[in-house]
């Protein structure tokens, strides 16, 4: 390898925290929300709820929005990492991070009207002298915080406190309209244990809720529901919504990058890692469709291939292009990977592409012979079940599935890597799939119905990712099968097989003699049916039919949210 070739990590850095380029596309998004905003002002207080899964760019989002709201006459903003603010309750630190943006003479004005309760006035007196002093303003938050909190009665006039702070720093004015605008940015809420989130809503709705302020909040709300619903001591998962809609007034989706939109993506990522040329078209086709559009995910990914290379340049004589290969095998199939490099295999990814070739061969109606029946012991004249007994039992999922047979194919010298692999296993240790990305719907049981597994595999693995147990089913008989051996939560169908609408006829047999599953269902689609299609699809107390793959991610992530799994 040429020496002047470098590759480098991606950090995570947030939009605005050092990555200037816009790379997720969010200054379009930022401009609309603050005209909405700014036009909303008179209708402050509100909040507004930026709302993504794990790595999707709510912060990137929420700093561009910042950025432009701050540009606008009279518009301040506050910002609290709800996440990595300290050991103080969320309560504390949200309440003084709010303070802190006052001056002096806004906190001495707010004293003095403090003073006109007769029960404060002991706390005012304290407060004086150190108001009086040389200490800055974060003493003096501190000082009144700390005496408040030993006062129950004096705490619970602190939203008085809070608004005629506000009322005197909005009477500063500087607007068209002499109305100032503060905008609380609030990040990584979800990220928070359920105590935390509710310390949060508690700071917004009962002490914060004063004219002049805005929250944005970035948190995936089906993470909020369940929080909600297992700190406040709501029973009912409906009646968890209904306490955060108090809460938050307007939700924004940030919606998954379009394929357009994803391809300059994964381009700008490759560039700035020094990985371009290492990446043809169809590779970037897989990075793009099986992460999910995740761009959190796609920088991971970049990461493991710079990591790799730097621990072992002898991946250079081996071929990079196969280094890079490999990575994509262990993030996105990683069963078959842990098979790849297990010492005791065989040279599976020859294995594979044999058996695949078999099997095609079969289902063309020609008689398959090769090496591949004698090595397992097996008579010439074997049938495909026969042999797929004999072989791991991921392959005949993998073979239907195109990208990963493309992506075997153009290994080169496949006997070559596998053994290298095996003396040589990658350093990266990626977390079990129920793990990573967070376990939001961890327990939550999914059966996917669809006769073409390879469309649905990106939002499958997505699903998986976020710690689903996804079931996928070919037709009718896969999923009598599934429901033999558990119920699942939630059933994804697709409507049309061939030329046939299996998918309603499917459901009208599940749910008629013998109950086979009553429980939530969605219909996806990759073309718009008929109304009379439609109308079936209600009468069977189903949802959909959409086009929308965020939208099937969407419910399936409200399902899991109204539903009580136990992890495990």
């Amino acid at each position: 390898m040429s020496p002047e070739r470098r590759f480098v990590v991606l950090n995570d850095a947030p939009l605005g925290d050092g990555a200037d380029e816009d790379l997720l596309e969010v200054t379009a998004v930022a401009r609309g929300l603050t005209d909405l905003i700014v036009a909303s002002r008179d209708s402050a207080p509100f909040t507004l709820a930026v709302d993504a899964a794990w790595g999707m760019g709510k912060s990137s989002l929420l700093h561009r929005l910042e950025t432009t709201l701050c540009a606008e006459p009279a518009v301040s903003s506050v910002w609290f990492n709800a996440w990595t603010s300290g050991g103080a309750s969320a309560l504390e630190g949200l309440i003084k991070s709010v303070l802190l943006r006052f001056d002096r003479n806004v906190i001495r004005r707010a004293l003095r009207s403090m003073s006109r309760r007769a029960h404060l006035i002991g706390v005012v007196r304290g407060l004086g002298l150190v108001v009086a002093s040389f200490f800055g303003l974060g003493r003096v938050v501190d000082e009144m915080w700390q005496r408040m909190s030993l006062d129950a009665q004096a705490r619970n006039q602190i939203k008085g406190v809070l608004r005629d702070a506000f009322g005197a720093w909005m009477a500063k004015g500087g607007a068209p309209d002499g109305r100032r605008l503060l905008v609380v940015f609030v990040d990584d809420l979800d990220r928070c244990a359920s105590e935390r989130v509710i310390e949060v809503c508690e700071a917004i709705k009962l002490y914060l809720d004063v004219p002049g302020v805005v929250f944005v909040l970035a948190c995936d709300q089906s993470a909020l529901w369940r929080s909600v619903q297992e700190s406040a001591g709501i029973g009912e998962p409906a009646a968890a919504v209904e306490y955060l809609e108090k809460i938050v007034q307007i939700s924004y989706r940030i919606p998954a990058p379009s394929p357009e939109q994803a391809t300059r993506l994964v381009d700008g990522y490759l560039y700035r890692s020094g990985t371009s040329g290492l990446f043809d078209e169809a590779l970037k086709y897989l990075i793009i469709a099986r992460s999910g559009r995740n761009p959190r995910r796609i920088k991971r990914l970049i990461n493991s291939f710079v990591l790799e290379y730097h621990l072992n340049r002898s991946w250079a004589e081996i071929g990079l292009e196969n280094l890079v290969k490999v990575i994509l095998l262990q993030h996105f199939y990683p069963d078959f990977y842990r098979l790849l490099v297990n010492p005791r295999s065989t040279d599976l990814i020859s294995e594979f592409l044999e058996y695949h070739e078999f099997r095609a061969t079969l289902r063309q109606g020609g008689n398959a012979v090769g090496g591949l029946l004698e090595s397992k012991g097996l008579h010439p004249g074997a049938g495909l079940a026969e042999l797929e007994a004999e072989l791991p039992a991921e392959y005949p999922v993998l073979a239907v599935d195109r990208d990963f047979v493309a992506l075997l194919r153009s290994i080169g010298e496949p006997g070559d890597l596998v053994n290298y692999l095996q003396r040589n296993p990658l350093s990266t240790v990626l977390p079990p799939a129920e793990l990573r990305q967070g376990s939001a719907l961890r327990g939550f049981r999914v059966l996917w119905i669809d006769d073409n597994p390879s469309h649905i595999a990106p939002l499958v693995e997505y699903l998986q990712s976020r710690g689903a147990l996804v079931d996928v089913a070919a037709d009718r008989a896969g999923a009598l099968a599934v429901f033999e051996r558990s119920t699942p939560h939630a059933v994804v169908s697709d409507l049309h097989r061939g030329a046939d609408d299996a998918g309603t006829t499917d459901l009208a047999h599940f749910r008629g003699e013998g109950a086979h599953y009553r429980g939530p269902v969605l219909f996806f689609t990759s073309r718009e049916p008929g109304a009379a299609v439609q109308s079936l699809v209600r009468d069977l107390d189903a949802e959909g039919p959409t086009t929308d793959a965020d939208a099937v991610i969407r419910w399936v992530e409200r399902i899991a949210a109204l539903t009580r799994v136990r992890p495990g």
